[in-house]
Formats: C-alpha cells, structure tokens, sequence
C-alpha cells in the first residue's frame, strides 16, 4: 500500500491543502502625513504622483547592501542601489553604473568604466574609489556581511575575509575616478553576474551604515523615505539617478506580506499592482484565465530542508539523515500541496544551471514503497522504533506555503517512522536570527536561489567555512573539491569537479533537496512588468504603464 495514501498522510496534505486556500483580511498600513497622498497608480495622463504598488513576501532584514541577507531586502535594495552591472529581465548581465568593461590577464583581471556624470542622491558625484569602499567593507571581518563569500574569487579576498589581512590588500584599485580594476585569484567569467548583487554595491564616504530614511545616500533608481516595520516601504524616484528619464513611476510603494492570500486579496482589491506571489489555492483557477494577469517562470532556486550536523541526534548520522529524506515524498507535495509548476528536487543544483548536470540522489528513481522500506530499516539501525521515537525541533520561516510543506513533510516522517516534530513558525527576521544559533534547532527550512548562473553559486552553500551553511555540515574532500573547480580553467574538468563534489555532500545528506521554484506573480492589466528575471531580480525601474490597444 502506497503510504501517501494512508489516513494520516491524507489529512496532514489535506490539511496543508486547505491551510493554502484559508483567505485572511489584513488592514493597510498607515502613511506619515507628510508623504504623497496618492490614491494609487495613475494613469499617464495624472498630474499627480506615478505610483507603484508592490507585495513583498516579508520584512526586510536590513536595507544595507553589504548586510542585507534575505530577498526582501534583496528586491528593495536593487531599487535604492546600483552595481557596476546589472540583470535584465532576460537575465543577460548588462552595464549598470559601468557602461563598459574589459577582460585581461588570461581572465584574471577586469577593468570597469564609469558612466560619465554619475552622482549619489545628494548630489555628490559616484566615483570608482566608492565601489572600492564597498567590497572593502564587505570582505571586511568587522562588518560580518552574509554576502562576502561571493567575492571570494577576488584576489586576498579570503584573506581578509579571515582576518589574515587588512581590507586595504583586496585587489580593488580605483585607478582613476571612472576607472575601477578588479584583480582575480582565478578565471571567472560569471564576475559581471556576481557583481549584480548588493554586496557589491558602492557606499559614499560617509554614509557606511544602513540605509536610513530620509538620510541614506543612494546611487539607484529611487531613495528610501519611509519603511515602517509590518506596513509599507516607500521609495521615492531618485532626479540625480543617471537614467531618471526612463523611470517611470514617481514613487515605489512595497508592502511586506508573508500571507499570500492577503497579498491576493488586496490584489483583488486594488491595493496591489504587482504581487510577489500568487496563493497556491489560486493557481490553477487563475492559470485557467488568461485576463488574471498570471506570470510562471522556472527559477534557478531550490527548497530544502538543513539537518543539524553540530549538535542534537542528527549530528554524524548520515543514516538517519538518509532516512528522513526518504520519507519526504516529493512527488505528493508537488502535486498536492505546492501545485503551482514546481518539480521535485532530488539535488542541491536545480536543472538549467550553466554547463551543468547534478548527480541526483540514488534512489530516486525508486518507487514510494522502496523508499519507505528503507527509509523504516535506517531508522530502526539508528536506534529509534514507535516505542523510542526520534524527536525533533522543526523551525521554518512565517510563509502560507512554506507552513504547508513543513507540516506536510513533519506528517510524512510521523506516518513512515514514528517521528515525532515540535514545529516552530517564526517571523521572518526572528528566523534569520535563529538559522546560525543550531542550539534551537534540529531541521530548518531553506530556500537557495542563485546569486549567479553556475552550479558553485549552490555547491559554496556547503563549503565548511560558509556563512551559508547553517547546519554546519563539513567534508574536507568536498572543500577539497571545490577548491579544485574553483582554480580550474578547463570548463569540463570544473564542472567534473564540481558534480564530484555535490555527489559528496548527497551521499551524506547534508541536506534534503524537496522541490524546485518557479517565480509567479500577479500584474494589474495597466501596468507592463516585463518578464520575469530567471534569478528573479525585477528592478522597479523597468516597470511601466501598458499600451492600450
């Protein structure tokens, strides 16, 4: 019998079915008076304030580029801030504050130009020596910034980053004020798609903290003038960004909401002109109609579940790690609870990566009852049975389909093994706090979407000095790996190595690998989103008003 069709397992995936579809009013946030009072988006023949109004699928965690370690915080800062490149819409890289760029040295040595006239919110100008400032400050120990790990391909980067030399030595020049070089430890030609990120992003002299509003310096499309904690983010267009001209909208107006049924109803409602998600209850109706302004890509991101490898009873039990993941089984979530064109995941790196092919997980092409056969002899090898069950500390993030799959995964292990789960929702900025303190946790809920196309943006998650890796699992042949991928020029030799490696850290279950995302959102008629970015970066800037017919 087919256990994800017994009683137990059917109402823990009815119940994640039905808690997707609960629909919950939420009250909007109120404004300071002294903001543009502004009824919605207006159409171009207004003469007030162009705004746009965008879910957020929860609180940021900082809106510091160099600090900045969750999506939300992501998705404003790419609004407030601009990098020497960019990611369009397509996802090609392309200039952002740099309008050219060359590579020399065998690869190893980047030289950035400047755009002509460039200036900071206040006025003053954007100079070379202030994105030598930011990824100083960014490799910089003091500054503990989530994010240096991207620019570990810089040279002395991993140096300073240790502490065993002074941010001065990264090998970042201003070699004039338009003219930035950046030197390399190795080839890298995803260096443009790394520098997209905001840990990359210039900081004026003397605005080093985080953004503030109304005192915050920024180089991007918009400034920050307001962010009220549980109610809205405002931007407001920023005249000094140098292609102000082509920003559409007058004024940004972010809403963070981690239910996505609240986002949906004030969607509905008209209070939302572009959501960050879409309901998982909705989706099929909504895919059915093409008025309802639905938009599906695949995303270069996958969920997963982190084993606790420092303390607690997974620790050094790679069996037992085996057995859970086992028992997840993928295909009922994806069909039964996520429901809106994720896959299964039996990998950390999801398909479509560049020049990649992941080693998946041996069994996965095994049937559910294989699974749960040997899933049910690891687990009784570990030492548990019904009558000595494993008990475990499940946290996970404050999300409506987040909540679903945890609750449907915690019902899978209870059913298959016994196991049972102390399930721990937390507010978003609580989680990012609780992720690296391992004493409160024995599995966590992670999500990893990539920082740039390459299969090391995943496999660095779980190098063992990572900040990233929150359970902290370690093999010294897997860094050993990676340390090779990362120093070979042979672009089949680097991805033999890298697959080598991931094979590694599956086969010891240093996480499990459940679904891989799609990005969906919703887009009111009169507004032009664009396509989705398949990094799912979608810069308020290319926003604009539809043409009618």
């Amino acid at each position: 019998m087919r256990l994800h069709r017994n009683s137990a397992v059917r109402f823990a995936l009815a119940a994640a079915v039905l808690l997707a579809a609960g629909l919950l009013l939420s009250a909007c946030g109120q404004r300071n008076q002294d903001q543009p009072q502004s009824g919605g988006v207006a159409s171009d023949g207004n003469t007030g304030p162009r705004v746009l109004r965008r879910g957020l699928g929860g609180e940021p965690g900082a809106l510091d580029p160099q600090i900045a370690d969750d999506t939300f915080a992501f998705e404003v800062l790419r609004d407030l801030y601009e990098g020497l490149t960019v990611s369009a819409p397509s996802g090609e890289v392309q200039g952002g504050a740099a309008e050219a760029w060359s590579v020399e040295d065998k690869g190893t040595r980047y030289v950035f130009r400047l755009r002509a006239g460039l200036t900071w919110s206040n006025g003053d100008p954007v100079t070379a020596g202030h994105f030598v400032l930011g990824l100083r400050r960014a490799v910089d120990p003091a500054t503990a910034s989530p994010g240096a790990d991207l620019l570990r391909v810089i040279s002395q980067a991993s140096e300073v980053i240790e502490g065993k030399r002074p941010p001065t030595d990264l090998g970042v020049k201003a070699l004039d004020d338009r003219t930035l070089e950046i030197r390399l430890v190795r080839p890298a030609p995803y260096l443009p798609d790394i520098l997209t990120n905001s840990v990359a992003m210039p900081v004026h002299p003397r605005v080093a903290a985080a953004a503030v509003p109304g005192t915050a310096l920024t180089n991007g499309a918009y400034v920050l003038v307001e962010a009220s904690p549980g109610s809205v983010i405002i931007l407001r267009r920023n005249p000094r960004y140098w292609n102000s001209a082509a920003v559409t909208f007058d004024e940004v107006r972010y809403f963070p909401l981690a239910d996505e049924s609240v986002e949906f109803n004030r969607f509905r409602a008209g209070e939302i002109d572009v959501t960050n998600n879409v309901p998982t209850a909705r989706f099929q109706e909504l895919q059915r109609d093409p008025a309802a302004g639905l938009q599906v890509r695949p995303n270069l991101a996958t969920f997963f579940f982190g084993f606790n490898a420092e303390q607690g009873p997974l620790k050094g039990r790679p069996q037992l790690r085996e057995a859970l993941s086992l028992a997840i089984d993928r295909e009922a979530i994806t069909q039964l609870v996520t429901r809106a064109g994720q896959s299964p995941a039996y990998s950390l790196v999801p398909p479509g990566v560049w020049n990649y092919s992941s080693p998946t997980l041996a069994w996965s092409s095994q049937g559910r009852e294989a699974r749960v056969a040997r899933a049910r002899e690891l687990y009784a090898t570990s030492g548990y049975s019904p009558d000595k069950p494993l008990r475990l500390r499940v946290v996970y993030n404050q999300n409506e389909l987040i909540k679903s799959v945890t609750l449907a995964t915690a019902a899978m292990w209870k059913e298959a093994l016994g196991v049972e789960c102390e399930l721990i929702q937390l507010e978003h900025r609580v989680y990012l706090q609780t992720r690296d303190d391992r004493s409160q946790w024995d599995v966590i809920r992670l999500g990893w979407s990539a920082d740039f196309n390459d299969a090391s943006s995943f496999l660095d998650t779980l190098l063992s000095h990572g900040v990233q890796n929150h359970g902290a699992w370690s093999n010294a042949e897997y860094d050993r790996l990676i340390a090779l991928a990362h120093a070979e020029p042979d672009v089949a030799l680097r991805r033999d190595l890298l697959q080598r490696a991931e094979g590694i850290a599956m086969a010891d279950y240093a996480v499990a690998p459940v679904y891989y995302y799609v990005t969906r959102r919703l887009v009111r008629p009169d507004i032009d989103a664009g396509e989705l970015n398949p990094l799912n970066r979608n810069y308020s800037r290319n926003f604009r008003y539809a043409r009618k017919p």
